[in-house]
């Protein structure tokens, strides 16, 4: 037997992603070696039942960085209870954190994967306690080596001249 739900459906029936704002802030060396990181979010809940993200926790782990600081508010509202929709809050939050990295690399003038290998965190920061098992790096190395990372222009691309739509590099 098989269950597929309309889009429509989808959305009315096993609830929505919450919307969120948040505010992503990277202070770096010109080696790109992170000084600081602030990832702030505000997400929304209903009034009646309370829905919280993790949407900042990925932050507090993904890089080594003596600086940090994160915060979640909570903003209730007369709206249906949010739900994980596609993945858990830590998706939204590790798209901003990505993206300010992304951004921060091209600032600097540097590789984005170099960025991330040089800030990798060998041991998990939120207390320093060794990682049970960490294979980031090697997914790294080994993603770069099958689609030939080395060989992508490192300008980000620009949008397509006939469509008007961002194409990724």
């Amino acid at each position: 037997m098989k269950v597929a739900l309309t889009r429509s459906q989808m959305f009315n029936l096993v609830g929505y992603r919450p919307h969120s704002i948040q505010r992503v802030g990277l202070g770096a060396t010109p080696d790109g070696q992170l000084t600081g990181i602030t990832h702030e979010a505000v997400g929304q809940t209903s009034r009646h039942e309370e829905f919280t993200e993790r949407i900042v926790d990925p932050t507090k782990s993904a890089y080594q960085c003596a600086n940090l600081n994160t915060r979640y508010q909570l903003v209730p509202l007369d709206l249906s209870t949010p739900a994980w929709t596609r993945g858990p809050g830590e998706a939204s939050g590790s798209f901003a954190l990505e993206s300010a990295m992304d951004e921060l690399a091209v600032a600097l003038r540097l590789d984005p994967l170099a960025l991330r290998l040089k800030n990798f965190a060998a041991t998990d920061p939120v207390g320093d306690k060794p990682w049970s098992s960490n294979q980031l790096r090697a997914c790294y190395e080994r993603g770069a080596e099958r689609f030939g990372w080395n060989k992508r222009p490192a300008e980000p691309a620009l949008p397509g001249r006939a469509s008007g739509w961002w194409a990724g590099a």
